[in-house]
C-alpha cells in the first residue's frame, strides 16, 4: 500500500437475494472498492456457513431437502480419511473446492471478472473460520467434531487448503486477494457452553489457517461480529481484524497494547461501521452520523496510544455483519450508506 491515506469498502459475504444475478445487480448499483463473491443463505440451506464449507470433508453428510448436515463417524471414515490425506500430501486441493450448487455467487463473480473490461486491483473470497466450523459441525452423536482431536486436524487442513483452493482461483482475476475467515462463535467463547476451549487451541487452530491463505498468497483478515477478546486475536499472524464496528468499536479499545503491536507490524483494521442487526438503526443512521462515529472511534484509539498515522493510512470499511437476513431494502440501504460513508469519509481524512 501506498503512504497516501486510502478508504476501501467490501462487505462480509452474505445477501438477501434468491439468485446471484440479483445480488450482483445491486452490488452494481453500490460498487465495492473491494469486490466480493456473494453467499445466498435463503437461497438454500446449503448455503449456510458451516454446509457452503463442508464439500470435500471425509465423512461429513449433507441432506438439503431436511436442513440437515452431520459427520457419519463409522467403519467407512478411516477410509475416507487416508484419501483426504493423500490430497493433502499431493497438494492436490481440487476434492476442497467450491462447487457450483453449493456456491453459486462464487461462480457468478468470476464470470463477472472474466468478462469485465478491466482487471481489479484487489477483490475478496471468505470461507468459514475454524472454530464456527468445528464447533456448528456435529457428529451422529452431536459431538461437535472440534472436540475429536483427530478429526480437528482434518478441519482445519481441509479449511486450509479450500482457502488455498479459492485464493487460486480469485488471484487468476485480480493483482492482490483479501480472504475472510467468518468466524461469528468467537464472541462465544469463554462461556459455560465453551470452557474446554483453551487459548492456545484457538491461536493454533486460527493460525494454521491463516498460515495456509497466506501461504497461497492472500492477505487474511479475521471476521467476527461479536464483541470477543480483541487481544487474543491481535496475537495471531492474521493482516485484518474485521469487527463490527458499529455495536463493539469501544471494546476494541480494552486492548491497546496488543492492538498497537497489530498496527505496527503492518496489520489493518476494517470498520463494521454500518448497522445490519437493528432496522431501526439502519433506517436512522446517515452517512454523516456514521462518519462521526468512525471519527469518535478513531480519537479514541489515539488517545489509547495507538498510532496516528497507521490509523489513518488504509481504512477499510464494511457492514457490521452478513446481510443474508435483511429485506432488499434495508440491504440496499446498507450498501448505499456503506459507499456514501467512504466518499465522505476520503474527503474528512484527506
Amino acid at each position: 500500500m501506498s503512504n497516501e491515506r486510502t478508504c476501501l469498502t467490501t462487505m462480509i459475504g452474505s445477501m438477501p437475494q434468491k439468485t446471484p444475478q440479483e445480488a450482483l445487480k445491486m452490488l452494481s448499483d453500490y460498487p465495492l472498492t473491494i469486490p466480493a463473491w456473494t453467499q445466498l443463505p435463503q437461497r438454500t440451506f446449503v448455503e449456510g456457513m458451516v454446509p457452503q464449507c463442508s464439500e470435500g470433508f471425509p465423512g461429513v453428510k449433507v441432506l438439503p431437502d431436511k436442513n440437515s448436515i452431520w459427520l457419519q463417524n463409522d467403519e467407512n471414515l478411516p477410509h475416507a480419511l487416508a484419501t483426504f490425506y493423500e490430497n493433502l500430501l499431493a497438494e492436490n486441493l481440487d476434492p476442497m473446492a467450491l462447487s457450483d450448487s453449493f456456491a453459486p455467487g462464487f461462480y457468478a463473480f468470476l464470470r463477472q471478472l472474466d468478462t469485465a473490461k478491466t482487471r481489479p486491483s484487489i477483490i475478496k473470497g471468505q470461507v468459514t473460520g475454524p472454530l464456527t466450523f468445528g464447533l456448528g459441525l456435529t457428529d451422529q452423536d452431536r459431538n461437535a467434531v472440534w472436540f475429536d482431536e483427530q478429526y480437528r486436524d482434518v478441519l482445519l487442513k481441509g479449511l486450509g487448503m479450500k482457502a488455498q483452493w479459492q485464493v487460486r482461483e480469485l488471484k487468476k482475476r485480480a493483482d492482490q486477494v483479501l480472504l475472510f475467515f467468518d468466524e461469528p462463535i468467537l464472541s462465544a467463547l469463554g462461556t459455560p457452553a465453551y470452557m474446554g476451549i483453551s487459548d492456545e487451541q484457538i491461536l493454533n487452530g486460527l493460525n494454521e489457517v491463516i498460515h495456509a491463505a497466506q501461504a497461497g498468497g492472500a492477505r487474511v483478515g479475521i471476521h467476527c461480529c461479536g464483541n470477543m477478546d480483541w487481544g487474543l486475536l491481535a496475537q495471531t499472524d492474521l493482516d485484518i481484524i474485521a469487527f463490527d464496528a458499529y455495536c463493539f468499536g469501544e471494546k476494541v479499545a480494552l486492548y491497546p497494547e496488543q492492538i498497537k503491536a497489530f498496527l505496527c507490524r503492518g496489520g489493518t483494521l476494517a470498520y463494521g461501521l454500518i448497522p445490519t442487526l437493528e432496522h431501526e438503526d439502519i433506517l436512522q443512521e446517515t452517512s454523516e452520523s456514521l462518519l462521526c462515529k468512525l471519527q469518535s472511534l478513531l480519537d479514541l484509539y489515539i488517545q489509547k496510544g495507538l498510532p496516528q498515522d497507521l490509523l489513518y493510512k488504509e481504512i477499510i470499511l464494511t457492514p457490521a455483519c452478513g446481510m443474508g437476513s435483511l429485506p432488499d431494502a434495508l440491504c440496499e440501504r446498507v450498501l448505499n450508506l456503506l459507499s456514501q460513508t467512504c466518499r465522505d469519509s476520503l474527503r474528512a481524512f484527506a
